[in-house]
Protein backbone atom coordinates (compact mmCIF):
# COMPACT_ATOMS: atom_id res chain seq x y z
CA UNK A 1 0.00 0.00 0.00
CA UNK A 2 1.75 4.02 -1.01
CA UNK A 3 2.88 5.66 2.00
CA UNK A 4 0.41 7.38 3.87
CA UNK A 5 -2.52 5.39 1.58
CA UNK A 6 -3.47 3.24 4.57
CA UNK A 7 -4.04 6.38 7.29
CA UNK A 8 -6.26 7.28 4.56
CA UNK A 9 -8.09 4.58 4.01
CA UNK A 10 -8.45 4.11 8.21
CA UNK A 11 -9.82 7.75 8.65
CA UNK A 12 -12.69 6.99 6.24
CA UNK A 13 -13.67 4.11 8.09
CA UNK A 14 -13.63 5.85 11.43
CA UNK A 15 -15.29 8.86 9.67
CA UNK A 16 -18.04 6.44 8.47
CA UNK A 17 -17.76 4.58 11.97
CA UNK A 18 -18.67 8.00 13.64
CA UNK A 19 -21.42 8.97 10.81
CA UNK A 20 -23.50 5.62 11.34
CA UNK A 21 -23.67 6.47 15.05
CA UNK A 22 -20.21 4.96 16.65
CA UNK A 23 -18.49 7.67 19.27
CA UNK A 24 -14.93 9.00 17.92
CA UNK A 25 -12.84 7.41 20.44
CA UNK A 26 -14.12 4.25 19.94
CA UNK A 27 -14.48 4.46 16.78
CA UNK A 28 -10.57 5.04 17.06
CA UNK A 29 -9.58 2.23 19.37
CA UNK A 30 -11.26 -0.24 17.14
CA UNK A 31 -9.59 1.32 14.01
CA UNK A 32 -6.36 2.62 14.53
CA UNK A 33 -4.27 -0.67 16.54
CA UNK A 34 -4.37 -1.94 13.46
CA UNK A 35 -1.95 0.81 11.94
CA UNK A 36 1.57 1.39 11.89
CA UNK A 37 2.50 4.40 14.72
CA UNK A 38 2.97 6.69 11.92
CA UNK A 39 -0.19 5.89 10.05
CA UNK A 40 -2.00 5.92 13.20
CA UNK A 41 -1.07 9.04 14.47
CA UNK A 42 -2.09 10.36 10.37
CA UNK A 43 -5.17 8.93 10.43
CA UNK A 44 -6.23 10.30 13.92
CA UNK A 45 -5.43 13.53 12.53
CA UNK A 46 -7.06 13.66 9.15
CA UNK A 47 -9.93 11.84 11.02
CA UNK A 48 -10.12 14.50 13.47
CA UNK A 49 -9.64 17.61 11.41
CA UNK A 50 -11.92 16.70 9.18
CA UNK A 51 -14.87 16.72 11.88
CA UNK A 52 -13.48 20.00 13.89
CA UNK A 53 -13.41 22.14 10.03
CA UNK A 54 -16.54 20.20 8.40
CA UNK A 55 -18.38 23.37 8.13
CA UNK A 56 -15.35 24.84 6.31
CA UNK A 57 -14.46 21.95 4.22
CA UNK A 58 -18.03 21.42 2.80
CA UNK A 59 -17.97 25.24 1.92
CA UNK A 60 -14.80 24.91 0.16
CA UNK A 61 -16.65 21.66 -1.95
CA UNK A 62 -19.75 23.21 -2.36
CA UNK A 63 -17.95 26.34 -3.97
CA UNK A 64 -16.02 24.06 -6.94
CA UNK A 65 -18.47 21.69 -7.98
CA UNK A 66 -20.19 22.56 -11.10
CA UNK A 67 -23.84 22.02 -10.40
CA UNK A 68 -25.14 20.76 -7.40
CA UNK A 69 -25.36 17.21 -7.56
CA UNK A 70 -29.16 15.47 -5.76
CA UNK A 71 -27.47 13.21 -3.79
CA UNK A 72 -24.16 12.67 -2.84
CA UNK A 73 -22.93 9.45 -1.63
CA UNK A 74 -21.83 9.69 2.15
CA UNK A 75 -18.53 8.04 1.79
CA UNK A 76 -17.68 10.33 -1.48
CA UNK A 77 -18.71 13.60 0.65
CA UNK A 78 -15.85 12.15 3.46
CA UNK A 79 -13.40 11.44 0.37
CA UNK A 80 -13.78 15.21 -0.77
CA UNK A 81 -13.58 16.19 3.13
CA UNK A 82 -10.05 14.14 3.31
CA UNK A 83 -8.73 15.23 0.60
CA UNK A 84 -9.64 19.08 1.13
CA UNK A 85 -8.64 18.38 4.72
CA UNK A 86 -5.30 17.81 3.65
CA UNK A 87 -4.84 20.65 0.99
CA UNK A 88 -5.75 23.15 3.49
CA UNK A 89 -4.14 22.20 6.41
CA UNK A 90 -1.55 19.51 5.82
CA UNK A 91 1.19 21.83 4.46
CA UNK A 92 3.64 18.67 4.74
CA UNK A 93 1.26 16.83 2.05
CA UNK A 94 2.23 18.21 -1.57
CA UNK A 95 -1.35 19.53 -3.39
CA UNK A 96 -1.00 17.16 -6.13
CA UNK A 97 -0.31 14.05 -3.57
CA UNK A 98 -3.36 15.06 -1.56
CA UNK A 99 -5.65 14.94 -4.70
CA UNK A 100 -4.05 11.77 -6.30
CA UNK A 101 -4.46 10.02 -3.27
CA UNK A 102 -8.27 11.24 -2.78
CA UNK A 103 -8.27 10.00 -6.20
CA UNK A 104 -7.00 6.39 -5.77
CA UNK A 105 -9.69 6.39 -1.86
CA UNK A 106 -12.55 7.28 -4.26
CA UNK A 107 -11.56 4.36 -6.59
CA UNK A 108 -10.62 1.86 -3.85
CA UNK A 109 -14.01 2.64 -2.11
CA UNK A 110 -16.57 4.66 -3.70
CA UNK A 111 -16.01 2.85 -7.16
CA UNK A 112 -14.08 3.62 -9.97
CA UNK A 113 -16.97 5.98 -11.62
CA UNK A 114 -16.38 8.54 -8.80
CA UNK A 115 -12.92 9.44 -9.30
CA UNK A 116 -13.38 11.57 -12.49
CA UNK A 117 -15.45 14.06 -10.24
CA UNK A 118 -13.11 13.66 -6.80
CA UNK A 119 -10.14 14.51 -9.15
CA UNK A 120 -12.30 17.32 -10.80
CA UNK A 121 -13.54 19.18 -7.28
CA UNK A 122 -10.04 18.18 -5.83
CA UNK A 123 -8.43 19.85 -8.40
CA UNK A 124 -11.36 22.90 -8.70
CA UNK A 125 -9.70 22.99 -4.66
CA UNK A 126 -6.13 23.73 -5.61
CA UNK A 127 -6.75 26.49 -8.02
CA UNK A 128 -9.23 28.20 -5.35
CA UNK A 129 -8.92 30.56 -2.73
CA UNK A 130 -9.12 29.52 0.62
CA UNK A 131 -11.54 32.18 1.27
CA UNK A 132 -13.73 31.97 -1.76
CA UNK A 133 -16.88 31.25 0.21
CA UNK A 134 -16.22 32.24 3.21
CA UNK A 135 -18.86 35.03 4.97
CA UNK A 136 -16.79 38.50 5.06
CA UNK A 137 -19.52 40.34 7.37
CA UNK A 138 -20.48 39.23 11.02
CA UNK A 139 -23.84 37.94 10.53
CA UNK A 140 -25.37 36.13 13.37
CA UNK A 141 -24.27 32.66 12.59
CA UNK A 142 -20.98 34.10 11.76
CA UNK A 143 -19.02 32.31 14.87
CA UNK A 144 -20.68 28.88 13.48
CA UNK A 145 -19.34 29.15 10.44
CA UNK A 146 -15.92 29.99 10.83
CA UNK A 147 -15.43 27.36 13.77
CA UNK A 148 -17.42 24.80 11.96
CA UNK A 149 -20.30 24.42 15.00
CA UNK A 150 -23.67 23.80 14.80
CA UNK A 151 -25.50 27.60 15.18
CA UNK A 152 -28.35 26.47 17.62
CA UNK A 153 -24.87 25.41 19.78
CA UNK A 154 -23.17 28.68 18.85
CA UNK A 155 -26.56 30.58 19.73
CA UNK A 156 -27.11 28.66 22.99
CA UNK A 157 -23.52 29.40 24.20
CA UNK A 158 -23.66 33.68 23.32
CA UNK A 159 -26.68 33.55 25.42
CA UNK A 160 -24.83 31.86 28.57
CA UNK A 161 -21.22 32.87 28.12
CA UNK A 162 -21.68 36.24 25.18
CA UNK A 163 -20.19 36.66 22.13
CA UNK A 164 -16.18 36.92 23.29
CA UNK A 165 -16.10 33.83 25.67
CA UNK A 166 -18.29 32.29 23.11
CA UNK A 167 -15.22 32.70 20.47
CA UNK A 168 -12.45 31.20 22.92
CA UNK A 169 -14.79 28.39 23.74
CA UNK A 170 -14.58 27.89 19.66
CA UNK A 171 -11.20 27.97 19.57
CA UNK A 172 -10.24 25.94 22.40
CA UNK A 173 -12.66 23.27 21.17
CA UNK A 174 -10.83 23.67 17.53
CA UNK A 175 -7.40 22.62 18.97
CA UNK A 176 -6.19 19.21 18.92
CA UNK A 177 -6.00 18.68 22.56
CA UNK A 178 -2.50 17.31 24.07
CA UNK A 179 -2.20 13.98 25.74
CA UNK A 180 -2.16 14.77 29.95
CA UNK A 181 -1.64 12.18 32.17
CA UNK A 182 -1.78 12.20 36.04
CA UNK A 183 -0.48 10.23 38.88
CA UNK A 184 -1.99 7.37 40.18
CA UNK A 185 -0.20 4.69 41.95
CA UNK A 186 3.17 6.83 41.44
CA UNK A 187 3.64 10.36 43.35
CA UNK A 188 4.36 13.52 40.84
CA UNK A 189 7.53 13.70 41.54
CA UNK A 190 8.37 10.18 40.82
CA UNK A 191 6.31 10.18 37.33
CA UNK A 192 8.15 13.54 36.36
CA UNK A 193 11.44 11.69 37.23
CA UNK A 194 10.60 8.77 34.93
CA UNK A 195 9.45 10.91 32.06
CA UNK A 196 12.75 13.23 32.14
CA UNK A 197 14.77 10.06 32.33
CA UNK A 198 13.16 8.83 29.65
CA UNK A 199 13.45 11.40 27.40
CA UNK A 200 9.98 12.16 27.12
CA UNK A 201 9.18 15.84 26.51
CA UNK A 202 6.32 16.99 29.50
CA UNK A 203 5.10 20.00 31.07
CA UNK A 204 3.11 20.52 33.56
CA UNK A 205 -1.07 20.15 32.69
CA UNK A 206 -2.99 22.47 32.80
CA UNK A 207 -4.21 24.42 36.15
CA UNK A 208 -1.06 22.51 37.62
CA UNK A 209 -2.63 18.76 37.29
CA UNK A 210 -1.07 16.53 36.17
CA UNK A 211 1.61 16.43 33.05
CA UNK A 212 0.82 17.09 29.12
CA UNK A 213 3.35 14.96 27.19
CA UNK A 214 4.67 14.99 23.77
CA UNK A 215 3.38 13.01 20.98
CA UNK A 216 3.79 9.11 22.18
CA UNK A 217 1.83 6.25 22.48
CA UNK A 218 0.41 5.75 25.68
CA UNK A 219 1.78 2.00 26.29
CA UNK A 220 5.41 4.09 25.96
CA UNK A 221 5.71 5.72 28.52
CA UNK A 222 7.08 5.10 31.77
CA UNK A 223 4.88 3.95 34.44
CA UNK A 224 2.50 2.47 32.65
CA UNK A 225 2.70 -1.21 33.42
CA UNK A 226 3.42 -0.42 37.17
CA UNK A 227 0.13 1.66 36.73
CA UNK A 228 1.97 4.43 37.74
CA UNK A 229 -0.33 7.05 35.57
CA UNK A 230 -3.58 7.11 34.34
CA UNK A 231 -4.74 9.64 31.34
CA UNK A 232 -6.55 11.84 32.18
CA UNK A 233 -7.91 15.52 31.47
CA UNK A 234 -6.66 18.42 34.04
CA UNK A 235 -10.36 19.50 34.10
CA UNK A 236 -11.36 15.83 36.05
CA UNK A 237 -8.29 15.64 37.96
CA UNK A 238 -9.81 18.99 39.31
CA UNK A 239 -13.05 17.69 39.80
CA UNK A 240 -12.03 15.17 42.01
CA UNK A 241 -10.18 17.57 43.94
CA UNK A 242 -13.55 19.04 44.53
CA UNK A 243 -15.13 15.03 45.75
CA UNK A 244 -12.58 16.20 48.74
CA UNK A 245 -12.63 12.62 49.85
CA UNK A 246 -10.69 12.41 53.14
CA UNK A 247 -8.21 9.21 53.74
CA UNK A 248 -10.12 5.98 54.19
CA UNK A 249 -13.54 7.55 52.85
CA UNK A 250 -15.66 5.09 51.77
CA UNK A 251 -16.68 6.04 48.46
CA UNK A 252 -19.45 4.57 45.84
CA UNK A 253 -18.12 6.20 42.06
CA UNK A 254 -21.92 5.61 40.80
CA UNK A 255 -21.10 6.11 36.98
CA UNK A 256 -17.63 4.92 37.33
CA UNK A 257 -16.26 3.79 33.33
CA UNK A 258 -13.80 4.46 31.99
CA UNK A 259 -12.67 4.86 35.47
CA UNK A 260 -10.21 8.13 36.12
CA UNK A 261 -12.03 9.49 38.56
CA UNK A 262 -12.01 5.79 40.40
CA UNK A 263 -8.39 5.02 39.96
CA UNK A 264 -7.58 8.57 41.59
CA UNK A 265 -9.92 8.62 44.55
CA UNK A 266 -8.85 4.62 44.97
CA UNK A 267 -5.11 5.77 46.11
CA UNK A 268 -6.74 6.79 49.56
CA UNK A 269 -10.19 5.86 49.61
CA UNK A 270 -12.15 2.74 49.71
CA UNK A 271 -14.13 3.00 46.46
CA UNK A 272 -17.00 0.80 45.01
CA UNK A 273 -17.32 1.43 41.09
CA UNK A 274 -20.35 0.74 39.40
CA UNK A 275 -21.48 1.04 35.88
CA UNK A 276 -24.53 -0.82 34.38
CA UNK A 277 -23.18 -1.60 31.20
CA UNK A 278 -20.77 -4.98 30.80
CA UNK A 279 -18.78 -3.64 27.96
CA UNK A 280 -18.33 -0.15 29.83
CA UNK A 281 -17.49 -2.26 32.79
CA UNK A 282 -14.62 -4.45 31.47
CA UNK A 283 -12.96 -1.54 30.30
CA UNK A 284 -13.35 0.07 34.04
CA UNK A 285 -11.94 -3.32 35.64
CA UNK A 286 -9.28 -3.30 32.92
CA UNK A 287 -7.78 0.35 33.67
CA UNK A 288 -8.50 -0.38 37.49
CA UNK A 289 -6.47 -3.43 37.54
CA UNK A 290 -3.30 -1.47 36.09
CA UNK A 291 -3.82 1.68 37.95
CA UNK A 292 -6.01 1.04 41.19
CA UNK A 293 -6.45 -2.51 41.74
CA UNK A 294 -7.57 -2.08 45.20
CA UNK A 295 -11.36 -0.67 44.12
CA UNK A 296 -14.35 -3.05 44.26
CA UNK A 297 -16.11 -2.83 40.83
CA UNK A 298 -19.50 -4.46 40.07
CA UNK A 299 -22.60 -4.35 37.29
CA UNK A 300 -25.57 -2.21 38.59
CA UNK A 301 -27.81 0.25 37.32
CA UNK A 302 -27.35 3.84 39.04
CA UNK A 303 -30.80 3.71 39.71
CA UNK A 304 -30.81 0.94 41.53
CA UNK A 305 -27.71 1.35 43.96
CA UNK A 306 -25.92 -1.52 44.78
CA UNK A 307 -25.25 0.03 48.61
CA UNK A 308 -26.94 0.49 51.49
CA UNK A 309 -27.22 3.89 53.66
CA UNK A 310 -24.37 3.77 56.26
CA UNK A 311 -22.33 1.60 54.01
CA UNK A 312 -21.21 4.61 52.13
CA UNK A 313 -19.50 8.20 53.11
CA UNK A 314 -19.72 9.44 49.95
CA UNK A 315 -21.87 8.92 46.69
CA UNK A 316 -20.41 10.58 43.36
CA UNK A 317 -22.67 10.84 40.45
CA UNK A 318 -20.33 11.49 37.41
CA UNK A 319 -23.19 11.69 35.27
CA UNK A 320 -23.98 10.65 31.58
CA UNK A 321 -23.92 14.08 29.94
CA UNK A 322 -23.71 16.18 26.47
CA UNK A 323 -19.81 16.31 27.20
CA UNK A 324 -20.01 20.16 25.68
CA UNK A 325 -16.97 20.72 27.99
CA UNK A 326 -14.95 18.01 25.85
CA UNK A 327 -15.73 18.46 22.52
CA UNK A 328 -11.59 19.37 21.86
CA UNK A 329 -11.28 15.70 22.64
CA UNK A 330 -14.39 14.49 20.96
CA UNK A 331 -14.93 16.30 17.70
CA UNK A 332 -17.60 14.15 16.91
CA UNK A 333 -19.81 15.61 19.96
CA UNK A 334 -20.55 18.83 18.29
CA UNK A 335 -22.54 17.05 15.18
CA UNK A 336 -24.37 14.13 17.50
CA UNK A 337 -26.11 16.61 19.50
CA UNK A 338 -29.82 18.55 19.54
CA UNK A 339 -31.44 20.45 22.14
CA UNK A 340 -33.83 17.67 22.00
CA UNK A 341 -30.81 15.02 23.26
CA UNK A 342 -29.18 17.51 25.72
CA UNK A 343 -32.62 17.38 27.32
CA UNK A 344 -33.05 13.96 27.13
CA UNK A 345 -29.79 13.57 29.36
CA UNK A 346 -31.22 16.25 31.83
CA UNK A 347 -34.07 14.14 32.41
CA UNK A 348 -32.14 11.03 32.68
CA UNK A 349 -29.84 12.95 35.05
CA UNK A 350 -32.37 13.90 37.32
CA UNK A 351 -33.30 10.20 37.78
CA UNK A 352 -29.81 9.47 38.90
CA UNK A 353 -29.96 12.27 41.20
CA UNK A 354 -33.41 11.08 42.89
CA UNK A 355 -32.10 7.35 42.86
CA UNK A 356 -29.33 8.22 44.79
CA UNK A 357 -30.56 9.43 47.76
CA UNK A 358 -31.46 5.98 48.75
CA UNK A 359 -27.59 5.73 49.43
CA UNK A 360 -26.89 8.66 50.91
CA UNK A 361 -26.92 8.70 55.06
CA UNK A 362 -27.95 11.60 56.54
CA UNK A 363 -25.02 14.06 57.23
CA UNK A 364 -23.31 12.20 53.61
CA UNK A 365 -21.96 13.42 51.26
CA UNK A 366 -24.05 13.65 47.64
CA UNK A 367 -21.50 14.99 44.94
CA UNK A 368 -23.04 15.45 41.23
CA UNK A 369 -20.07 15.64 38.04
CA UNK A 370 -20.82 16.28 34.97
CA UNK A 371 -18.04 17.37 31.94
CA UNK A 372 -20.75 19.72 30.02
CA UNK A 373 -20.94 23.51 29.84
CA UNK A 374 -25.08 23.38 29.66
CA UNK A 375 -27.06 25.07 33.10
CA UNK A 376 -29.97 22.32 32.28
CA UNK A 377 -27.43 19.78 33.27
CA UNK A 378 -25.64 21.75 35.75
CA UNK A 379 -26.92 24.34 38.45
CA UNK A 380 -30.20 24.16 37.15
CA UNK A 381 -30.31 20.26 37.43
CA UNK A 382 -28.71 20.90 40.92
CA UNK A 383 -31.43 23.75 42.11
CA UNK A 384 -33.99 21.24 40.65
CA UNK A 385 -33.07 18.67 42.78
CA UNK A 386 -32.92 20.81 45.92
CA UNK A 387 -36.02 22.28 45.43
CA UNK A 388 -37.70 18.57 45.86
CA UNK A 389 -35.12 17.21 48.37
CA UNK A 390 -34.98 20.06 51.31
CA UNK A 391 -33.08 17.73 53.34
CA UNK A 392 -30.26 18.76 51.02
CA UNK A 393 -28.05 21.87 50.33
CA UNK A 394 -25.12 23.06 48.70
CA UNK A 395 -22.38 22.24 51.32
CA UNK A 396 -20.06 24.80 49.06
CA UNK A 397 -20.14 26.52 46.21
CA UNK A 398 -20.51 24.71 42.97
CA UNK A 399 -17.80 25.13 41.15
CA UNK A 400 -17.30 25.74 36.69
CA UNK A 401 -14.57 24.36 34.96
CA UNK A 402 -14.52 26.58 31.78
CA UNK A 403 -12.15 25.62 28.66
CA UNK A 404 -11.36 28.96 27.60
CA UNK A 405 -9.82 30.14 31.20
CA UNK A 406 -8.27 26.37 32.54
CA UNK A 407 -6.97 25.74 29.17
CA UNK A 408 -8.55 22.37 29.68
CA UNK A 409 -11.93 20.35 29.43
CA UNK A 410 -15.02 22.12 31.08
CA UNK A 411 -16.98 20.22 33.60
CA UNK A 412 -19.08 21.04 36.74
CA UNK A 413 -19.39 19.84 40.25
CA UNK A 414 -21.84 20.45 43.28
CA UNK A 415 -21.50 19.60 46.93
CA UNK A 416 -24.66 18.12 48.41
CA UNK A 417 -24.87 17.51 52.29
CA UNK A 418 -27.80 15.79 53.44
CA UNK A 419 -29.10 17.02 56.83
CA UNK A 420 -28.37 14.80 59.90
Amino acid sequence: MATGAASRDAALDILRAVRTGQRFDRALDTILPLLRDADRRLAHEIAAGVLRERTALDRRIATCLTKPRKRMPDDVRDVLRIGVYQLSYLDRVPPHAAVQSAVDLAKERCGEQYAPFVNAVLRSVTRAHPTEGTPTAAPSNDLAQRFSHPEWLVDRWIARFGHADTELLLRHNNTPPKLVIQPARWTAATLQSALAAAGIDHQPGPMGYGFSVGPTRVRDLPGYLEGGFIVQDSAQRRLVDYIAAPSGARVWDACAAPGGKTAVLAQSCTVVASDRSRARLHRLHTNLGRAAPGAHTVCADARFPPVKPGEIDITVIDAPCSGTGTIARHPDARWRLSPESISELARRQAELLEAATAAVFPGRLLVYLTCSLEADENEQQVDGFLDHHRDFGRETEDLFVYPWTSGSDGGFGARLRRAA
